[in-house]
């Protein structure tokens, strides 16, 4: 065979292998299709949630089960069917307003056409030089969620993330570096921090390799914060023993309570003892845009890192984090270079270059949309909102006999239990885990629960801007009808 004919064959099955992966390239009249029944499976979704319930115990989803992707291509009909049956109709569902579970947020609509603009699109955020515009909005929402922090404009920077466990990696990776922490002295290096932290972050200290420094864990107040004191002294007593302390974390909204620590005391003590201060703000930070919370937030701004999710209380979907630093500069850990990423000009760093993240969806356009078409004002606005709701749950669970509470909520989380005359601690948490299995298989509302002083509490958290007084009048009047039949 000549070489022609042999070129000649190989174009002959390129054009045969065209017209089998054609199915890739829908007309426009098939993208319409597509989107048209998408776009109204979305729609039916959303008007359910306005009496649909925000949990469905689940079923089990055999069909996912048994699905065979190698086999021929089907239908949209029958994708959007097996979504609904399979997926959105069991389980918990994040967008309702009666989600109550974990740290909920919601999903603000226009963030899902900001994912469909960059999907379609496919611009490549990570490298400035691939697509400088896509890698200035990555940057720009970074130093806008710095300055929300208090940071200065001038050295502050950060870069946008998946969530808060990969913006704590992140931090942890610039803390060690800035601290000039090598192998041989991670034996004696000390963590700080209090049983109420996320456990993301200590997650992120072993990825990090230092899973062999010593972790002390700093007492708290009755309302679950620091002792900014109990750490100073700890500090000293580590220094005497000739141990080498190192990060301090502090929680703006802890998961379980909402607590906020005291975070001007502790960047105080983290300076003068050259401490690196981490605060985990993925859920409260946000709520210092709230000028009633704003107080709460005092001494953040002198803290070295912080991580803050937009997908909690921004109320966008899933899978948009930041981290964010007061020397941006420390971000230099992730700056590497490769002979396939050529030096080309490049105004300011590429996100890449401050993150763990090479190749990344382009999830500024979640922030980006919304921010840009409606502002911060209505955020501040929902968030308020949901802080007041919290205090309206609480101040009527006050009034209940039988009921619990805990420390007034400094956010949007309420812990509650039901304390009865003459039970033991266990049987009050046998009550208590009866009672959230009763109220879970209810169907209606979903709520979570956690340990706080090694007892069980229930945790309704007010996060899904969607929640408003009316479904924490059908919340009280469900719990009072599941308490009375208990």
């Amino acid at each position: 065979m000549n070489e022609r004919t042999s070129r000649n064959r190989a174009r002959e099955r390129a054009e045969e292998l065209r017209r089998r992966a054609a199915a890739l390239e829908p007309d426009a009249d098939g993208r319409a299709e597509l989107t048209r029944k998408t776009v109204g499976h979305v729609e039916a979704f959303l008007e359910a949630l306005r009496d649909g319930p925000g949990w469905v115990p689940p079923t089990g989803s055999p069909r996912i089960e048994a699905l065979d992707f190698d086999g021929e291509g089907r239908s949209i009909d029958q994708l959007l069917e097996l979504v609904r049956t399979e997926v959105e109709g069991q389980g918990l569902n994040p967008a309702s307003p009666r989600d109550l579970a974990w740290v909920p947020g919601g999903g603000v609509y226009a963030s899902a056409l900001g994912d469909l603009v960059a999907a379609v699109g496919n611009c490549f955020a990570g490298y400035y030089p691939s697509n400088p515009g896509a890698a200035l909005l990555e940057n720009r929402l970074a130093e806008w969620i710095a300055a929300v922090v208090g940071y200065p404009r001038e050295t502050s920077g950060g870069t946008l993330t998946s969530g808060g466990s990969i913006g704590a990696l992140t931090a942890v990776a610039a803390a060690r570096d800035a601290k000039g922490l090598t192998a041989a002295v991670f034996r004696k290096t000390v963590v700080y921090a209090t049983d109420q932290q996320h456990y993301s972050v200590r997650k992120a200290v072993h990825i990090a390799g230092l899973a062999e420094a010593v972790f002390r864990r700093i007492p708290v107040d009755a309302a679950y914060r620091m002792d900014a004191a109990a750490l100073a002294a700890q500090v000293a007593r580590d220094r005497r023993e000739g141990l080498r302390p190192w990060l301090v974390i502090t929680s703006a909204g802890t998961t379980n309570t909402g607590a906020i620590d005291p975070l001007a005391s502790v960047s105080d003590i983290s300076r003068r003892e050259g401490l690196w201060h981490h605060v985990d703000a993925a859920y409260g930070g946000f709520f210092r845009l709230v000028p009633a919370r704003r107080r709460l937030f005092d001494g953040i701004e002198t803290s070295d890192s912080a991580v803050l999710d937009p997908h909690k209380s921004l109320f966008l979907p899933y899978g948009v984090g930041a981290v964010v630093l007061r020397e941006a500069k420390h971000l230099d850990v992730f700056r590497f270079r490769a002979p396939y990423l050529v030096d080309a000009p490049q105004a300011e760093p590429s996100p890449s270059e401050r993150s763990v993240e090479l190749t990344r969806h382009f999830r500024a356009m979640r922030m980006f949309f919304p921010l840009f078409l409606y502002g911060v004002a209505p955020f501040v606005a929902a968030l308020e909102e949901k802080w007041r709701l919290a205090q309206v749950l609480q101040a009527e669970l006050d009034t209940w006999p039988e009921i619990e509470t805990g420390p007034p909520p400094q956010l949007s989380t309420v812990c509650f239990r039901v304390r009865r005359p003459g039970l033991t601690p266990e049987e009050t948490d046998r009550v208590n885990r009866e009672l959230l299995g009763a109220f879970e298989a209810s169907g209606r509302f979903f709520v979570t629960a956690t340990i706080l002083a090694g007892q069980f509490w229930l945790r309704p958290s007010i996060g899904v801007f969607r929640t408003h007084a009316e479904h924490i009048d059908e919340f009280l009047d469900r719990l009072r009808r599941v308490i009375r039949s208990s």
